[in-house]
C-alpha cells in the first residue's frame, strides 16, 4: 500500500515539473517586450518583436533589406502574434548578426540602451506619486509624502531620545532616515 502511495506521488511530480527545454542553442542575448528569442538553432532564429505589430512598415522593410542581403533566405513575419522567424546561411552569417541587424533595422536599439524598469518598479512609483499627491492636496500644499514622512520620523527620534536618551538603533538611526529623506533630491 505504501509503495503505491510512493509511486503515485513520484508520478505526479514528475507530471508536474515543469519541463524547461533549451530552445536557444545560439545563446543569443534576448531583451524582454523588445526582441525576445524564442528559439535558436544554426540557421534558424525566431524572435518575438512587438514592434512588428505595431509598425508594419518598418517591418516590411527590415524583411526586404534582411531577403536581399543573400545571407538571409526567407523572413516570416506574423503580425498577429508579434513573431518572426529568419532563415539563414549560418555559413555565411552568425545568429547574432542576423538577430542585431534585425534590432537595427527595426529601431529598436534605443529601447534596448534604456534602463529596463521592472512592472513592480513602476506599481510603486504610481502608488508614491498618488501619495504624494493626496499629501499635497490635504495639507494644500504644505507638504508632500516625503516632507510628511521625514517629519514623521523626526518626531518619532526625538520622543525615543526623550525617553530612552540616545541610544542606538533608536532615536538616533531615526535621525538619521529622517535626514537623509530631508537631503535627497526633490527629482529623484
Amino acid at each position: 500500500m505504501k509503495t503505491g502511495y510512493w509511486v503515485a506521488a513520484a508520478a505526479a511530480s514528475l507530471l508536474m515539473t515543469p519541463r524547461v527545454q533549451p530552445r536557444n542553442h545560439l545563446k543569443l542575448p534576448s531583451f524582454y517586450e523588445i526582441a525576445e528569442v524564442r528559439a535558436s538553432i544554426p540557421g534558424r532564429i525566431r524572435l518575438y518583436m512587438p514592434a512588428v505589430t505595431a509598425n508594419p512598415e518598418t517591418a516590411a522593410q527590415m524583411k526586404k533589406q534582411m531577403e536581399e542581403t543573400g545571407a538571409v533566405h526567407e523572413v516570416s513575419i506574423n503580425p498577429a502574434t508579434g513573431s518572426v522567424l529568419f532563415l539563414y546561411d549560418e555559413t555565411q552569417v552568425e545568429g547574432s548578426v542576423v538577430e542585431g541587424a534585425a534590432i537595427r533595422l527595426m529601431g529598436l536599439d534605443e529601447a534596448i540602451r534604456r534602463r529596463p524598469t521592472s512592472k513592480l518598479e513602476t506599481g510603486l512609483q504610481t502608488l508614491w506619486e498618488s501619495i504624494n499627491h493626496g499629501v499635497m492636496e490635504t495639507t494644500k500644499g504644505w507638504m508632500d509624502a516625503r516632507m510628511l514622512a521625514g517629519t514623521a520620523i523626526s518626531v518619532a527620534a526625538i520622543r525615543s531620545i526623550m525617553t530612552n536618551g540616545a541610544v542606538l538603533p533608536g532615536g538616533i538611526t531615526l535621525l538619521w532616515w529622517a535626514s537623509s529623506i530631508f537631503s535627497r533630491n526633490r527629482h529623484d
